[in-house]
């Protein structure tokens, strides 16, 4: 009986180990940057989703009406091709809308807005994972309960690489604040992407004595803040109790590198809300405004008393003359009246050069 000989199997009916752990390795690492790709996505997304919890105005914590809850942007930019989202931060809405050019979400096609809603937020916030021209445009989100509408507009630009100087997104308001109360200025550029990692990006605030810069502002009232990557720079200045010495012009200064070229500049003002402050320790002593009071009403008093003595005069004045009129005959109303006119008379019975005389006439 003859030996059968081994069969040696070819690549056709068995790969080889090598081939087969690099097709696995392969497929695994493409598994792994799809997960990574995703769950940054994702984690983006999320962290802008937060956008509208954080940093939220005081004012709106015991409240419940329909309003916006913390400073909203009115120009928004973006990299094409970049993530880029959008954001209305409001509460005591019943329904939210977003539109685009006039046009309500869901858009009608791409060519309108790639943007979508992000439930997550309460649709508060818009995103697009890959930003580009056709989402140029702007947009409006519009807050509605029973009784009331507010809306909001930003406009969104879309540039195809960074800017080389800032762009502001949101410029710092004049404020009215008391002695003793609070303020709060914020201001936020897009810086974009920086290819070069020994570029600095900085944003600072400045308050100007006499027109001059006075760094004088401690960084414990400063807070930087950044989103979408670091895209988007912006800070707010918080004075927690107001004294005179606060009151003025604050300078909020973007720069990009050393350079001034690269710089961007916005100011607001914080004004006194009474004016007459310096002057309020007169209305705070009691002496000062009791005798305040004693010549006011000294003065009120004398006024009286001129007045009355006028009047006195004046209604006595009109007695007498009743008096008189009433004691005039009348014959009889049923005859005509008769009418007082003062006639020239001619020439001809003229007396002398002066003399005229009074003619009465019955009509």
């Amino acid at each position: 009986m003859e030996k059968q000989k081994p069969r040696i199997n070819s690549n056709r009916d068995m790969k080889s180990p090598k081939a087969h752990f690099l097709n696995n390795d392969l497929i695994s690492g493409l598994l792994m940057f799809l997960c990574i790709l995703a769950s940054s996505n994702l984690s983006t997304v999320n962290a802008n989703s937060d956008h509208c919890k954080d940093r939220i105005f005081a004012k709106t914590f015991n409240t419940s009406y329909m309003q916006f809850t913390k400073e909203f942007v009115n120009e928004e930019y973006a990299i094409e091709g970049e993530f880029k989202n959008l954001h209305c931060c409001a509460k005591g809405y019943r329904s939210i809308e977003w539109l685009k050019d006039g046009k309500s979400y869901p858009w009608s096609s791409e060519s309108t807005s790639s943007l979508i809603l992000y439930p997550q937020a309460a649709n508060q916030t818009i995103y697009a994972r890959r930003a580009s021209k056709t989402d140029e445009g702007r947009y409006t989100c519009v807050l509605r309960n029973d009784t009331h509408k507010i809306e909001h507009q930003i406009v969104l630009k879309v540039l195809e690489s960074s800017p080389d100087v800032p762009l502001a997104t949101f410029t710092p308001q004049n404020q009215f604040a008391d002695i003793g109360g609070s303020a709060r200025f914020f201001c936020e550029a897009f810086v974009g992407k920086k290819d070069l990692p020994d570029i600095s990006i900085s944003i600072k605030w400045y308050h100007m004595s006499d027109g001059n810069q006075d760094d004088v502002i401690n960084d414990n009232q400063q807070e930087v803040v950044k989103r979408e990557e670091e895209e988007i720079i912006g800070s707010y200045l918080t004075i927690s109790e107001v004294t005179s010495s606060h009151f003025g012009r604050y300078l909020c200064r973007v720069e990009m590198g050393n350079s001034q070229t690269h710089r961007l500049e916005m100011s607001a003002e914080l004004i006194n809300a009474l004016p007459i402050e310096t002057n309020n320790f007169i209305f705070l002593n009691p002496y000062l405004l009791a005798s305040c009071a004693f010549v006011i009403t000294l003065i009120g008093f004398f006024l009286f008393l001129r007045s009355r003595q006028f009047l006195s005069k004046y209604f006595i004045s009109f007695k007498s003359t009743e008096h008189e009129f009433l004691n005039m005959k009348v014959k009889n109303f049923d005859e005509p009246t008769t009418v007082l006119k003062l006639k020239k008379v001619s020439p001809q019975k003229r007396q002398s050069r002066d003399d005229t005389r009074i003619m009465i006439e019955s009509v």
